[in-house]
């Protein structure tokens, strides 16, 4: 159907002179192509395109953001152990010594804790 179509125009051509010829092709190009329906087609097909496209960019940020979170904490821990190492090779960590002040208050606080414990005992509290 359309070979005959495309034929008839091509026959329609040869028959013609030379400055009917442009406007012989104008027309047949607005026969066969519906600017509508290309028109529609095109913003179809745009739109699927658009949302394919969305999908892929968030898709392979969260993949590229989650592989850098998971690299930078191996690499962190893999300073830290190296840091750490280092240190207890150089002996330069040093145990801090509690001050006194801290301790009476650490010692006071478990007294604390063992009273109650022992009321709650006596009592039959929990």
């Amino acid at each position: 159907m359309i070979t005959l179509m495309i034929g008839r125009k091509l026959l329609l051509l040869n028959h013609m002179g030379e400055n009917h010829i442009h406007n012989v092709a104008e027309t047949f190009i607005l026969e066969i192509l519906d600017f509508d329906k290309i028109k529609h087609s095109i913003i179809k097909n745009g739109k699927k395109l658009g949302h394919a496209t969305i999908w892929i960019i968030l898709r392979t940020y969260l993949i590229s953001s989650n592989f850098i979170n998971r690299k930078t904490k191996e690499l962190i821990g893999k300073i830290k152990n190296k840091f750490n190492k280092h240190n207890h090779i150089d002996g330069l960590e040093e145990k801090k010594e509690v001050s006194k002040y801290i301790k009476i208050i650490s010692e006071y606080r478990q007294k604390i804790r063992h009273i109650k414990h022992k009321i709650k005992e006596e009592e039959g509290i929990e």
